[in-house]
């Protein structure tokens, strides 16, 4: 039986790269052995009974449209799970090092697209590793399938094969408005073309998962259709990240590292102490913090530096987990890795993602996808890589079961993941919850990253640094800057009221102008009053109490009489026209006046 390939999946399948395989890799670690029979046995009555785990990509004859997927013939499980002893000395280094190799192996295309490798010989106990291109299904939908092998209880029976029931489908009224404009304002004036996007627009319908968002969106059709125009004219005019240890040119050789479970109860103790922020915000800022330690490391200058990642996001009807086929989105998150506050730079990455969840960017971007998919192979490898290159990073954040789980009989100690990256991108940046605990993984170009353990080490650093702060109350005593450009701290002095004030130190001293101006008159800076009028004009005046006058010239000719602005010989109007203010300072501006006044 064979079945048409979506174009989504397609678009996948034509991204392989010898340099970026489209594959999928998971592991699973056990403290104990695992019987090589019975595993066999949960692999093809679990994970085999999903029927696109027995097929393989036929490619059509005539080399245009979308390949078919055809069940094998010749099946057999032992093609597709395989044992591996680990060699001395079976450490985490020697399995870092095998899963790496491992990582870099085509799958055989005259087979279903995946893999499992029993890797024994880990200290007492064994790994499970998974292969699976990205083509059979997307990482929400493939760690849900995996998980699904996996039993509640030790003690579970054996596996059988038991057919697996259907899963019937919520539906949903079609909220497509702005997507039928799109294709239809782009299309060309043939049948085949108005086929290609009704094409896109089936393919919309089956996976959306929040319609009432873009109902939301689109209360008119124009405001709806100017929403995706304006998404798409943003990836156009959007420009490339710079080269830096995570893009380049890549080589066929990766690494792949991850860090030792951190308890999720850590994680949650950040979250709560900065109001609004998420566990999702915590991780991203944490791995934010990372990104910029490593470019430090190696010498790169990082205070006037943003990276974006791409952030897969889940478009799924709820209740769909299971199936299998890519029914996501890919949407640019910009990092602010020139934050050296750690504090601030949480508060910034929230803001940012809260931007992203209330727009329209993910489910564009998938129709954007699907579209490509229909497009021959090489054109559509070709925009890929003209959108992936604009990101340095794939960063993706999966949770995972929060109780212990079982597979072939024994308990699963962690687990861990990477998705497959495009273009020029040579760091994918994985986390998985599970249990109780949170994992981070990184895969990352061996030629542009020899050292991807450092990363880990920053990223574990950068979160301690941030849990101290937390812990210790440190968080709330002292204001928050940016970076080495910014060292201004709030005024040590007191108000009438009792409380701080709110004005910024000078800077290299503790206080502002007006208590700096008392203190160096012999008057405690610590004051019994509130700071009058007539003190803050005094205090924009010279040494000898005269206003500092713009010296800007009005049309008459004389000298202008407003005050000029702090730091410059001109008013707001007189002053020198500058280059256009980095839209980076407006958002710290406001991030500031919020951590000042909020």
């Amino acid at each position: 039986m064979t079945q048409s390939m979506t174009s989504a999946d397609h678009f996948w399948y034509c991204m392989d790269d010898p340099t970026n395989l489209m594959v999928i890799t998971a592991f699973m670690e056990f403290e104990e052995l695992i019987d090589f029979e019975r595993l066999s046995a949960t692999i093809e009555y679990r994970l085999a009974s999903f029927p696109r785990f027995q097929k393989r990509v036929i490619l059509p004859a005539s080399g245009v449209g979308a390949p078919n997927w055809e069940t094998d013939r010749h099946f057999d499980i032992r093609s597709h799970v395989q044992r591996i002893a680990l060699p001395p000395p079976a450490d985490k280094v020697a399995l870092q090092e095998m899963v790496s190799g491992l990582m870099t192996t085509p799958l055989d295309p005259n087979k279903p697209l995946w893999h499992v490798y029993l890797i024994e010989n880990f200290g007492k106990g064994c790994v499970l590793f998974f292969r699976i291109h990205h083509c059979i299904g997307d990482g929400i939908a493939l760690v849900h399938v995996l998980l699904s092998a996996a039993d509640k209880k030790p003690d579970a029976a054996w596996p059988t094969g038991r057919s697996r029931k259907k899963r019937s489908e919520p539906s949903f009224p079609d909220p497509l408005l702005p997507f039928r404009s799109m294709i239809k304002n782009i299309r060309y004036a043939t049948d085949a073309t108005q086929k290609v996007g009704q094409t896109i627009i089936d393919e919309l319908k089956e996976v959306i998962s929040k319609p009432a968002h873009l109902v939301e969106l689109a209360k008119s059709g124009s405001e709806l259709a100017t929403d995706v125009t304006s998404v798409l004219t943003k990836l156009l005019i959007m420009p490339g990240d710079p080269k830096t240890a995570f893009k380049g040119r890549l080589g066929v050789r990766k690494s792949a590292v991850w860090t030792e479970p951190i308890l999720l109860d850590k994680i949650k103790t950040v979250g709560r102490a900065i109001s609004t922020t998420t566990l999702n915000d915590v991780l991203i800022a944490t791995v934010t913090g990372a990104m910029r330690r490593y470019l430090e490391s190696r010498n790169y200058p990082v205070n006037k530096l943003d990276l974006r990642v791409t952030v897969p996001v889940n478009i799924r009807k709820p209740g769909t987990e299971f199936e299998l086929g890519n029914k996501f989105s890919l949407v640019f998150l910009a990092l602010p890795v020139y934050l050296e506050d750690p504090i601030l730079r949480l508060k910034e990455v929230n803001r940012r993602m809260n931007r992203l969840k209330k727009s329209a960017d993910p489910y564009v971007n998938f129709g954007l996808l699907s579209a490509m998919g229909l497009l021959p192979p090489g054109i559509a490898k070709n925009m890929a890589h003209l959108f992936g290159n604009k990101a340095s990073a794939v960063l993706t954040n999966v949770p995972g079961p929060r109780e212990p789980l079982y597979f072939a009989g024994k308990k699963i100690n962690n687990i861990m993941f990477w998705v497959p990256r495009s273009g020029a991108v040579g760091l994918g940046i994985s986390i998985l919850s599970y249990d109780g605990k949170v994992t981070v993984g990184l895969a990352a170009d061996e030629g542009l990253m020899p050292d991807p353990e450092v990363f880990l080490e920053g990223f574990e650093d950068e979160f301690n640094y941030l849990l101290g702060l937390v812990k210790s109350g440190k968080i709330f005593d002292a204001p928050l800057v940016l970076h080495d450009r910014y060292q201004e701290a709030r005024c040590k002095a007191l108000t009438k009221s009792g409380e701080q004030c709110k004005k910024r130190s000078m800077p290299g001293l503790e206080y502002c102008k007006v208590h700096q101006a008392g203190a160096e008159k012999g008057v405690q800076a610590h004051v019994e009053q509130d700071v009058s009028a007539e003190d803050e004009k005094k205090s924009d005046a010279t040494p000898d109490g005269t206003p500092i006058r713009c010296k800007g010239t009005t049309k008459n000719g004389a000298q202008c009489r407003r005050r000029a602005a702090p730091g410059s010989e001109y008013c707001g109007i007189h002053r020198p026209e500058k280059p256009e203010r980095d839209s980076r300072a407006q958002d710290l501006a406001e991030i500031l006046k919020e951590l000042r006044f909020g």
